[in-house]
This record gives C-alpha cells, structure tokens and sequence, in this order.
C-alpha cells in the first residue's frame, strides 16, 4: 500500500519503482529535485533510464502507453538508452546550476548560456508547425517514442521558464541547508523559504525549539 503522506517526504520506494515528491511548481523544478540532499552528496533518484520514464509519468509527460514504448525502445536499445540517461543527468545539472542562479540573483556564466543555445537548437529541429483548430500550433515530432524525447521536453519547458521574468524572480532555493531543492514560489505574498513546509520547514522549526529550551 502507498503511503500518500511519505510521498511529500523525499519520495518512497515501492515494488513497482521510486514515487517521486512533485512540489516543484514547475516541471523543469521537479526534474532538477529528483536528486536529494545534494549538500551531502546527493541520493540519486534517476538511477537508469527506466527511472527517467517512471519520472516522466508521474509528473504527467508520459502516458502509460507512450511509457511502455520508450520502454521496449530503450530495452532494444540498452546503449543508446544509457546515452540519453547521461544526457538527461546533464540537462538536470544545468537546469539546477540556472534555477540556482535565479534564485540568488545571479547572472549566469556564458558557458551555461552557450550549453542553453545548444539545447535550444535541438528543441527547435525538433519542432514544427501543423494546422490547429484556430490556426497554427507547434507540434513536438518526436512524439515521445525516441530516447531523447523526455530531455527534449524537459528542456524546452525550462528555456521557457527561464525566459519569463515573473517565473524567474520566483524561482527559490529551499533554506534548509542540507535540502537545495528549488521550487516556484507561488505564495500571495511570495516568501516561501522551504521546499516543503511539512519537510524542511519542520525540521528547521524543531531545531529553533531545541536551541531554545537548551540554550545553545
């Protein structure tokens, strides 16, 4: 049986795979939190590609029938698989080392900027223009049965929240000092702090309650 509440607690292992906590606010967040207390070294999350469709489908990207075809793809094609994987860890990293920045205020160093034009150009060939109900309307060509496709889609919602100032200015990194999980701030008053009120926010509240009785 699932443990819905251990789910908001950095995940829970199950039979059938990882179930991962979604309190990112933002696809490109949740993708870069599916590795935790990186502070400490990190517990990774996305061991192999299978765990990349597990993800892919509990945030929403994937079917269960598209899941089980990139699964039989990436079975057929173990390298390949394990290329797209690496490929994908990458994308994680930069969207982390980004998210960072925003949150800091900080201005991003060229070579992350260039590694960003890379991922533009492949999210563009793989892009075209198709009739839609009103007029014209993208359509994604890889249709989510190549290996790649998961990283694609990753990407291209990340250039598009990265580009958007709003999103942007309320981009955070949890305050807990062994979390770095970033999420969207969504508050009225925009002044989240903690990635999980129920998580870190918690725990930094025990602490305060400790040092006060003991006076440390």
């Amino acid at each position: 049986m699932i443990d819905n509440r251990a789910i908001r607690y950095r995940g829970q292992d199950t039979p059938d795979g990882f179930l991962f906590e979604l309190s990112g606010g933002a696809l490109p967040l949740e993708f870069a939190n599916t590795i935790s207390e990186r502070p400490k070294g990190g517990r990774e999350r996305l061991p192999d590609y299978g765990a990349l469709i597990r993800w892919a489908t509990q945030a929403g990207m994937l079917t269960e029938q598209r899941a089980a075809k990139l699964e039989a793809v990436s079975s057929e094609n173990p390298g390949e698989a394990g290329k797209a994987h690496q490929e994908a860890i990458d994308l994680r990293e930069l969207i982390f080392e980004s998210a960072k920045a925003a949150a800091g205020r900080s201005p991003l160093a060229e070579s992350v900027v260039g590694r960003w034009n890379a991922w533009l150009e492949r999210v563009q060939s793989s892009r075209r223009l198709a009739a839609g109900h009103h007029g014209l309307e993208w359509q994604d060509t890889s249709d989510f049965e190549t290996l790649d496709c998961i990283s694609l889609a990753v990407a291209r919602a990340s250039i598009e929240l990265f580009v958007d100032g709003d999103k942007r200015a309320r981009t955070r990194l949890c305050a807990a000092a062994d979390c770095d999980w970033v999420f969207l701030d969504n508050s009225r008053r925009l002044n989240r702090v903690w990635c999980d009120m129920a998580v870190c926010g918690n725990r930094a509240k025990a602490t305060r309650h400790y040092r006060r009785k003991s006076g440390k």
